[in-house]
């Protein structure tokens, strides 16, 4: 049965209940940790790597439509200005953008993502022309972060297909059966395959301040950019605000976005590598806006016919959430708002993001 009205509690109370199990979980594994004695030494700090997995559902939100999943898991390594490679390779790197600028620390990371996309009702086997039509991509993201203390710069590029060759279909069917839950029916009108390709580059700023100790803390983190794709083509800016005790000493956790690189430790005041900071708890919230002049899951694939709505032009995600760090982990949940996306879409979409990391 479709919810109606204002979304309902109870996926926010599991929600809850999730992540105070993940939490249980993580002080288990820094209990043991502890114990034996592997802590990342703090010379290290700059250098550690960091995991990081992604998941986000509409299902926090109350409703199975529009941006419905996605996952994702990123791994971004420890600092590499002293990577000692020589000949082509360093050639190759150097010659990036902004990663051979002195005085600043240079990572790179890669990811393997899936995003699902679904009308608003999913019961419907020849789905409404006039709502949003099926779709998925899968890519792998490799990204060249540079940064300082205060400025980090990200740039990307996904690699990926559209259409039914990234298997969003087979995902989402597999879910709902195990859920024991209706299997959506349209997606034999999904976008056609076509391969797919972003290049982002994106900019955040950290201004920061603390308190009471050099315990209590507040940031915030604006930033900007743009993405080139036949996936996505648009424009962005936004920026995020932290509250909280022993904060990251880094650039934040986003939601799943083009340039949205997770950030490692920029100096040994990290909670997840100083010895005398274990621990963290804080709250945060942002917004992203984009002016979007093309969006494949909008405007249907790029040189066949498929089915298309009429996108909206400028689009927004307002967020709000809550973060953990235990030893060398990382738990975040947020809910985010996005505003309507396309002209004769009923209501905005809800969904929920956790995000899980290890700093090794």
């Amino acid at each position: 049965m479709e919810p109606t009205g204002e979304a309902p509690h109870y996926p926010r109370m599991k929600a809850l209940s999730l992540f105070l199990m993940i939490i249980s979980g993580m002080v288990g594994v820094v209990h043991a940790q502890s114990e034996r004695g592997s802590e990342i030494p703090v010379e290290r700090a700059r250098n550690a790597p960091v995991f990081t997995l992604y998941f986000e559902n509409d299902y926090f939100g109350g409703k199975d439509q529009h941006y419905t999943n996605g996952m994702k898991l990123s791994w971004v390594t420890g600092d590499l200005t002293e990577w000692g490679q020589e000949g082509r390779r360093r050639t190759v790197v150097e010659s990036l953008p902004f990663v051979n600028q002195p005085e600043r620390q240079k990572n790179f990371g890669i990811a393997f993502g899936q995003n699902i996309y679904t009308p608003q009702d999913t019961d419907l086997a020849i789905p409404d022309p006039n709502d949003r039509p099926y779709a998925g991509w899968s890519y792998l993201e490799f990204s060249f972060i540079s940064k300082t203390q205060r400025v980090m710069d990200t740039v990307s590029v996904q690699l990926g297909v559209v259409g039914p060759s990234s298997y969003a279909e087979d995902v989402q069917r597999a879910v709902h059966k195990w859920l024991n839950d209706e299997v959506p029916r349209g997606w034999d009108s999904q976008l056609k395959d076509e391969p797919a390709i972003n290049v982002s580059y994106e900019r955040k700023w950290r201004y920061f301040a603390r308190t009471r100790g050099d315990v209590f803390g507040v940031d915030v983190v604006p930033h900007m950019g743009a993405t080139l794709g036949n996936v996505q083509t648009y424009a962005n800016a936004g920026g995020m605000v932290r509250l909280g005790v022993n904060l990251p000493s880094d650039f934040g956790t986003d939601l799943i976005r083009n340039g949205g690189a997770v950030s490692t430790p920029v100096n040994d005041r990290d909670p997840r590598v100083a010895p005398d900071r274990r621990g963290s708890f804080f709250i945060f919230g942002g917004v992203d806006g984009r002016a979007v002049a093309r969006d494949i899951f909008l405007d249907g694939n790029t040189f066949r016919d498929s089915p298309s709505v009429d996108k909206k032009n400028l689009v927004a995600d307002a967020y709000y959430g809550i973060g953990v760090i235990l030893g060398t982990w990382q738990l975040t949940y947020t809910e985010a708002m996005r505003t309507r996306e396309f002209r004769g879409q009923e209501d905005k979409s809800y969904f929920g993001s956790v995000t899980l990391s290890k700093a090794f």
